[in-house]
């Protein structure tokens, strides 16, 4: 009965909710299939639905990415074991890329919203003496 209900659901629709909602942070996993996924000329991609939606979702994240200047505000893309920098789509090149499992700590901790060091407390203000010369 929860399958029916499931495949009833636009995921498209689905997926825009959550896409279009700021707050959400959004993983981008990257192995070879990945890559050759969203890099694969669109004559050459299968119709596999699969495909077409993790295509689409490619796009959508590369418009956000050039929509705000280049600037990554929520993706957190994570290099699983076989992939490596090649593997990262061009857009994402310049942002930080996370390793798994070896990055694990600092995924959870953006995910999270926490961060890896915190500053030391602010301390007293120096007292300034000026001596007449």
């Amino acid at each position: 009965m929860f399958e029916q209900q499931f495949r009833s659901i636009s995921k498209i629709d689905f997926m825009e909710r959550y896409l279009s909602e700021k707050e959400y942070l959004i993983i981008i996993i990257i192995s070879p299939k990945y890559h050759e996924t969203v890099t694969s000329s669109p004559v050459s991609l299968e119709n596999d639905e699969r495909i077409l939606n993790t295509v689409y979702i490619h796009k959508q994240l590369q418009n956000e990415f050039i929509q705000n200047g280049s600037k990554n505000f929520r993706f957190i893309p994570i290099l699983f074991p076989g992939a490596n920098k090649y593997h990262v789509p061009t857009w994402l090149q310049n942002t930080h890329v996370y390793s798994w499992p070896r990055d694990r700590d600092d995924v959870l901790r953006r995910l999270m919203r926490i961060e890896k060091y915190n500053p030391p407390p602010i301390g007293k203000l120096p007292t300034i003496v000026s001596i007449p010369i």
